[in-house]
């Protein structure tokens, strides 16, 4: 992927990202909910992260997720919610 970029003075014109950075890997895995499962597509850093938490508070990845899901706002979906929480425990360890 190639990006225009502005030119000043002497830099060159083009900048090419794939050569800058890696894009995520993306992994499903299905959910099981409260009267339902959920097929969850999140990127591997976010799923390792969800591991790790479960990990951490010895506590299963479906009732952490059962959790994110009972306590988001029905117009914020789950892949989101999960994500916010993730980042948001790192963030609070982090505080500590």
């Amino acid at each position: 992927m190639f990006i225009q970029k502005k030119a000043t003075g002497r830099m060159p014109g083009i900048i090419d990202l794939d050569a800058l950075m890696t894009w995520p890997t993306v992994t499903s895995r299905t959910i099981p909910l409260p009267g339902r499962s959920a097929r969850v597509r999140l990127e591997t850093a976010v799923w390792h992260g969800l591991d790790d938490i479960a990990r951490k508070e010895r506590r299963p990845l479906q009732e952490l997720c059962r959790d994110v899901d009972a306590s988001r706002p029905s117009n914020t979906p789950l892949t989101s919610a999960i994500r916010n929480y993730v980042l948001d425990y790192y963030r609070q360890a982090e505080a500590r």
